[in-house]
């Protein structure tokens, strides 16, 4: 998958409302990743909470579809953060 492709999903199933929740987790990622108490495994479910109770509030009310809206914006996150770092962060193994 492309950053284009990411876009695509992006533009066809998340609700422009629930947008500014991709942006807000993606920071939100940042700050769980530098924080040394909080283990690595956790970070994707801290996302996907985080991301349905700030698309509960985007969009105003809790609902099924809000809840969605809130897990997909989490999955988009996550997803982007991972493109990015499998595409731009050189690891070890990859040098030998």
């Amino acid at each position: 998958m492309k950053e284009t492709d990411l876009l695509v999903l992006a533009n066809q199933y998340l609700l422009d409302e629930a947008l500014i929740v991709v942006v807000a987790l993606l920071i939100i990622g940042v700050i769980l990743k530098n924080t040394p108490w909080i283990v690595d495994w956790s970070i994707p479910w801290l996302l996907t909470v985080s991301g349905v109770g700030l698309a509960w509030g985007v969009m105003g009310t809790i609902s099924v579809q809000a809840t969605i809206q809130g897990i997909l914006a989490a999955g988009i996150a996550t997803l982007g953060h991972q493109l990015w770092k499998q595409t731009f962060d050189k690891r070890k193994e990859d040098a030998e």
